[in-house]
């Protein structure tokens, strides 16, 4: 058949032999069978060029004319978007990783076991175009990734000694024997769940200005988890109405809605970062960040630096009204770190900050 390849093995006439006849038939069938996985390899793997790197196990494709969007089999790298966490240790570091390898190029995808997950993501191994690099695992060796082992996949084993060298070196999420990231978190304050032992052999649970009692030991974990969320999806108004239907309640009479950090003095340098941008309300301060989502609506434009809008600020963008913008701001200012300046201000309880004029926005190293 046409594009089939064709192994001849010679046929030695009756009575007769080739010398060696038993190790050139093997060797011919060795070559048979490494043309067929020849075959078999070049079938099992398909070309996409990246569009956006989403974080850093998360990208967006074009592959066979259809957008895709491809979740990296067998690692997890901290989140710097996820709706229900704040950014996490190494969370920009981890993309930035992604990005040097394989943004704007074209990739080889490869399936293992799954397709797909329950969000609609298509599940691969990332290859550089020339086969040689499997990004999943480099970025498990960098100490940017761990290994994902919620589920099988045929390349643990590898992934699994790749994050034991970087264990082993201290690099990345492994720095100080991990040290680093209880650090960045301190220095970050996130909000701490307190976990108080109670009498009876029940718990208590305090986080921010909040708490709940009488927990047995089989739903702790679960009301962590839970209390952690709510907190972090939601806005300070919505938070306080939510976690009283869970159960919450204020600890020593504290006013939820006064609670609300809006009273803080601007930094010195005028710098926030912008996890933090939401606790001076009503104060004109320079945000920092790195736009990781970016929305048109008619002629107003948004950018965000979580895709939690509802919690963290949201930079406002009017069309027109503001001279000597780019022409598309949302493709121009995504994945791009940025200083911003302006006054905070709450619109149905979500902060942001309009922007007044071209130059309070800018892209800094």
């Amino acid at each position: 058949m046409r594009g089939t390849p064709q192994v001849r093995i010679p046929i030695a006439p009756a009575g007769s032999s080739i010398p060696g006849g038993r190790s050139l038939f093997r060797l011919f069938i060795l070559a048979a069978l490494m043309l067929g996985c020849t075959r078999l390899s070049a079938a099992a793997y398909e070309t996409a060029a990246v569009l956006e790197v989403v974080d850093g196990d998360t990208i967006r494709v074009r592959t066979g004319g259809t957008v895709a969007t491809v979740r990296m089999i067998g690692i997890d790298t901290p989140e710097r978007g996820h709706p229900s966490r704040p950014k996490e240790f190494i969370a920009d570091e981890a993309a930035e990783a992604l990005s040097a390898m394989c943004a704007g190029k074209t990739v080889r995808l490869e399936k293992d076991r799954e397709d797909s997950d329950k969000y609609g993501r298509i599940l691969r191994y990332v290859y550089s175009a020339d086969g040689r690099l499997l990004f999943n695992r480099e970025l498990v060796r960098k100490g940017v990734a761990r290994v994902y082992r919620r589920f099988p996949f045929s390349r643990r084993a590898e992934f699994d000694a790749a994050e034991t060298l970087a264990r082993k070196e201290g690099i990345g999420l492994w720095r100080n024997g991990g040290l680093d990231e209880l650090r960045w978190v301190r220095l970050h304050r996130h909000e701490a769940v307190t976990v108080w032992q109670l009498g009876g052999g029940e718990y208590g649970i305090e986080h921010g200005t909040v708490g709940k009692a009488g927990i047995a030991p089989a739903d702790l974990e679960r009301e962590i988890a839970k209390i952690v969320r709510i907190r972090n999806e939601l806005s300070d108004a919505e938070f306080i109405s939510e976690a009283r239907s869970a159960g919450y309640a204020p600890i020593g009479g504290e006013n939820l809605a006064a609670a609300r950090p809006n009273s803080k003095p601007a930094p010195e340098n005028g710098v926030v970062s912008w996890d933090h941008a939401h606790e001076f309300l009503g104060q004109s301060i320079t945000v920092e960040g790195t736009i990781i989502r970016a929305k048109r609506s008619r002629k107003t434009v948004f950018l965000n630096f979580h895709s939690n809008w509802k919690r963290y600020v949201t930079i406002v963008l009017f069309s027109g009204k503001v001279p000597g913008l780019p022409a598309s701001p949302e493709s121009f200012y995504l994945d791009r770190k940025v200083r911003v300046r302006g006054t905070v201000k709450l619109y149905k309880d979500r902060p942001e900050i309009v922007l007044e004029a071209a130059g309070d926005i800018r892209i800094v190293p």
